[in-house]
C-alpha cells in the first residue's frame, strides 16, 4: 500500500457512508490511538444546523493541518477497498491544497444523523 501522499486513487468511487461531505463544515473531531499503529477518530460534521457523526476505526497516517478545520478545502471520503489493500479500505483527504485532515481508515460507520 502506498502512502496517503504517494497514492494515485484515480477511479476510486466516493464512499456511500455520506452524500457530498465538501459541503460539511467540520465542528468536532476525537482521535483516540489504538495499538500503533492503529487509532478511532470520530468525525462530527454540520449541515444546515442538522450534524452527522461518523467513527473511523483502524485509522493511520493521519495528517491535520495547523488551521484544519476553520480553513479546509473540500473533505472527500474514498472507497479504496477496490485496491485489495488489507488495512485501508477508505481514504479521507480535502481534494484541494488548503490545510485539512488526512488518513485512511479500515472501516467507517454512521453513529448519528
Amino acid at each position: 500500500m502506498p502512502t496517503l501522499k504517494a497514492a494515485n486513487l484515480a477511479g476510486a468511487p466516493n464512499h456511500p457512508i455520506l452524500t457530498r461531505p465538501d459541503t460539511y463544515d467540520v465542528v468536532e473531531y476525537r482521535y483516540v490511538a489504538g495499538p500503533p499503529p492503529w487509532g478511532t477518530l470520530d468525525l462530527t460534521l454540520e449541515k444546515d444546523g442538522a450534524r452527522v457523526l461518523l467513527r473511523f476505526d483502524g485509522v493511520h497516517e493521519l495528517e491535520i493541518a495547523p488551521g484544519f478545520p476553520h480553513a479546509y478545502a473540500g473533505l472527500e471520503i474514498v472507497d479504496v477497498s477496490g485496491f485489495g489493500w488489507e488495512h485501508a479500505r477508505i481514504c479521507v483527504d480535502c481534494f484541494e491544497h488548503g490545510p485539512g485532515i488526512r488518513f485512511w481508515a479500515r472501516s467507517v460507520e454512521r453513529l448519528a444523523g
